[in-house]
């Protein structure tokens, strides 16, 4: 049977060492060969860690000694020893007792897992990849978020995000037995700053308005271009009038003042109408219908004041 032993091991996928006690080689497969590109006849009478270096640690004598004197198999993994063998293939070890006459021998078996290491490697590519990407759609989702819901001249919310938030707001005032308030604001004359100072100009100011308005609100509450020269800002969660006294103070203080823009001096002039759930409507259209008369009274009572 020994006879046929070398022919045997020569026939396994993996690269075999057979160790005496004092570690000494007497057996190394033709796979060792490919791995080490060093031939059995080079290492064989030699020991261990001289025709593999990297062995020559306390790790693997105090593995060699627990084999020899517990015969417990022991496992190195590629991931904790990536140079076992050589710096371009990456192998795990299993070590073995091996028993035979009166003696003991060590049976070394060398798994090569150079392709899989390679195989995480891409894959781990992959993921980074993977990541960039998603990154990338994330930004890519907030652009056109901003494309289909923010008016792309002033920066604040459309008539589309209006119509998700304001079905949402009047839905919490039910619930919450809150006011919802709506406050329609028209830019008076618009018409005559874009025809006096030019389009380019009057897009700024329609911009300033925009923050203005932003700047006098609070955090939750929606500041929405409705239109060309229109503005409407939801406020929701209004427990009293006083509530939505100190937002429209802090408009008014701006209602009426002039501006320098492009080196111009112009008047700006805003009419507000406000509107509130439940008091003035039960729906956005009638609170946008109650506001919108509200705004109209007011212009015309900055014509004729």
């Amino acid at each position: 049977m020994d006879s046929f032993l070398p022919s045997i091991l020569n026939c396994i996928n993996e690269g075999i060492v057979i160790l005496t006690e004092d570690l000494r080689v007497t057996y190394w497969n033709p796979v060792m060969e490919k791995l080490t590109d060093k031939k059995q006849d080079d290492v064989r009478n030699i020991r261990i860690e001289k025709a593999l270096p990297y062995l020559d640690q306390n790790f693997f004598h105090n593995a060699v000694d627990r084999v020899i004197a517990g015969g417990t198999p022991v496992f190195f993994s590629a991931a904790m020893h990536r140079r076992m063998i050589s710096d371009s293939h990456q192998v795990n070890l299993k070590m073995n007792r091996v028993a035979y006459n009166n003696g003991v021998a060590i049976l070394l078996e060398f798994i090569d897992v150079t392709n899989q290491f390679y195989q995480i490697s891409q894959l781990r590519d992959f993921v980074r990849q993977l990541s960039h990407l998603n990154s990338q759609l994330q930004q890519k989702e907030k652009v056109i978020e901003k494309l289909a819901y923010y008016d792309q001249l002033t920066g604040v919310a459309n008539r589309a995000l209006f119509d998700k938030f304001a079905d949402k707001y009047l839905n919490l005032a039910k619930q919450s037995g809150l006011m919802l308030g709506l406050m329609f604001v028209d830019v008076n004359e618009f018409k005559t700053i874009n025809d006096t100072y030019g389009h380019n100009t009057g897009d700024k100011v329609m911009t300033r308005v925009a923050s203005l308005l932003t700047e006098s609100t609070r955090k939750n509450d929606i500041v929405c271009r409705y239109g060309g020269d229109e503005f409407i800002v939801l406020m929701p969660e209004i427990s009293t009038f006083n509530d939505y006294r100190k937002i429209v103070n802090q408009i008014d203080v701006n209602k009426k003042r002039h501006i320098v823009q492009d080196g111009y001096d112009i008047s700006l002039s805003l009419s507000i109408g406000v509107s509130f759930y439940p008091d003035d409507g039960e729906t956005i259209d009638e609170l946008i219908e109650k506001a919108d008369e509200c705004m109209y009274a007011d212009k015309h009572e900055s014509r004729h004041g």
